[in-house]
């Protein structure tokens, strides 16, 4: 069993055990801040600082641009290149913290007093919030060269450690609440959440500083990186705003058709989605920075055993997780919420079999990427999500079927599936799309149809609520491992496995 191997498996399990702690602790912390501000300044909070996140949307992009460079600079071995490239993405940050702060004084600030709906009493706590807000921003855009190195450097416990570290802090700040209860909760909560914002930051670049020697410099940058690290970027903007736009968008074609209530459908479908997938993706973000360092090294054989061994995994984890969920859907939904909206259900289980699609075409993108061809995938990819939106409208004006959104989502994502398959056979042309069809969607997949059909006959057979939720997830579970345990797993990881096992036990 290659070392990789259990590094990867390894950092699975930190960035599991991050995203159980750190779900379950945001959850709450949301709770808690919607208890003690209120229902209005929450609302003030929300926008305002939304205002912020929209202005810096390029943020994510960058952050996956950076890692993807110094992960690929790791492989190739140049530390000079690495040092050059860790420079030049610090300038390209420093640079985006200052447009997204000129956008957001004039632009976002105009905005903010002139076309948002606040009460007038309001207005001064807004505003006090805003300016925090931005400070916060400020904050996240510059410690993302730090996280980034971390996360290329496959250091994911200290990631882990980090993430959990941020979500305490944002506990401790809606806790700290009640600190200003004679004064301004909201500005104090604002002031409390930058300062954890902050805090985070120093702890990456310290983290970050006394680990990685690049990380130390700042000045050596390269015009050549620099160029293509902004020609990487922009083609990913494109691809990243067409998916945003059909997410948001499929929520203004349901209300166009169906009102609030297929609004609150789809926001809900939109949450559900979002939380499973990142559970799965848990997968795809321990392999990504050994699938770029081994195509940097030149080692494709290795290359794409990673990237048919990252489809199938986490396939079988997001098969793990939406089988129950599909099967139990109407009991979980009802458990979730007081009064399920209208199609929440059917629109939950369209849209969890795509997110299977969008996690394989994630796999297929880190390939691509590697590559550092990224035009092609962001230009049909981002297209065709575009394209989804006119196509749901005229779906929805001659069949009336609000479920059938989610079925061409469905459509669509399978069919970028096929093509960024064959973008990446044609630019890796060691990639054999027969073999990953096999090891990274057929295999699974079958997997999980044997799993879903012994989990409908245990919910057929089970009475009550609780005792067939319990034997749902037991069934589906207790089948995945078992078809997993005899059919996926080679010889040397069980060994290793038992191994392990044995060794706990005594």
């Amino acid at each position: 069993m290659y070392s990789s191997d259990r590094r990867i498996a390894r950092n699975t399990l930190y960035l599991y055990g991050r995203m159980l702690l750190t779900v379950w602790i945001s959850l709450y912390t949301s709770r808690l801040v919607l208890e003690r501000l209120g229902v209005d300044d929450y609302g003030v909070y929300s926008v305002v600082g939304g205002i912020v996140t929209i202005l810096s949307f390029l943020n994510g992009t960058m952050s996956s641009a950076t890692s993807r460079f110094i992960s690929y600079e790791l492989g190739g071995g140049d530390t000079g290149r690495l040092h050059r490239t860790f420079a030049s993405s610090m300038k390209v940050h420093i640079a985006l913290a200052a447009i997204v702060l000129l956008l957001a004084e004039t632009a976002g600030l105009w905005y903010v007093n002139s076309r948002l709906v606040i009460d007038p009493s309001r207005i001064s706590a807004a505003n006090a919030t805003y300016q925090l807000s931005i400070v916060a921003a400020m904050a996240a855009i510059i410690q993302v060269p730090y996280s980034a190195a971390i996360m290329s450097h496959e250091r994911m416990d200290a990631y882990a450690a980090i993430a959990v570290v941020n979500v305490l802090l944002k506990l401790g700040a809606a806790l700290g609440i009640a600190l200003f209860a004679t004064s301004d909760s909201l500005t104090g909560y604002a002031a409390l959440m930058t300062v954890a914002a902050i805090a985070v930051a120093a702890v990456y670049a310290a983290y970050a500083w006394r680990h990685f020697p690049e990380c130390r410099t700042v000045r050596a940058s390269d015009r050549g990186i620099l160029r293509d690290m902004l020609a990487f970027c922009g083609w990913d903007v494109y691809g990243n705003l067409c998916y945003t736009s059909r997410v948001q968008g499929t929520i203004v074609v349901l209300n166009r058709f169906g009102g609030t209530a297929l609004n609150a459908a789809g926001s809900l479908t939109l949450t559900v989605g979002a939380t499973v997938t990142a559970f799965a993706s848990t997968v795809v973000s321990a392999f990504r920075p050994q699938i770029i360092k081994e195509y940097a090294a030149g080692a494709y054989g290795r290359t794409l055993s990673l990237l048919n061994n990252a489809a199938r995994y986490s396939t079988l984890l997001m098969g793990l997780l939406i089988v129950p969920a599909i099967v139990e859907m109407d009991t979980l939904l009802g458990i979730w919420l007081v009064d399920v909206p209208p199609y929440t259900s059917a629109f939950c289980r369209l849209c969890l079999i795509a997110a299977c699609g969008e996690l394989l075409n994630t796999v297929l993108a880190i390939g691509i990427h590697a590559t550092g061809q990224v035009f092609r995938i962001s230009l049909i990819s981002g297209t065709i999500y575009l394209l989804e939106l006119p196509a749901m409208w005229l779906l929805l004006r001659h069949t009336g079927h609000p479920a059938a959104v989610y079925a061409l989502h469905l459509a669509a994502v399978s069919a970028i599936l096929v093509v960024n398959t064959f973008i990446l056979r044609h630019q890796m042309r060691q990639f054999s799309p027969a073999r990953f069809l096999w090891r990274g969607v057929l295999q699974p997949g079958a997997m999980i149809c044997v799993s879903y059909a012994a989990t409908l006959a245990v919910a057929c057979a089970v009475p009550g609520t609780w005792l067939r939720l319990a034997a749902c997830l037991s069934a589906s579970s207790a089948t995945l491992c078992a078809l997993t345990w005899l059919f996926i797993l080679p010889a040397d990881a069980k060994n290793s496995i038992t191994h392990r096992l044995r060794t706990w036990v005594k």
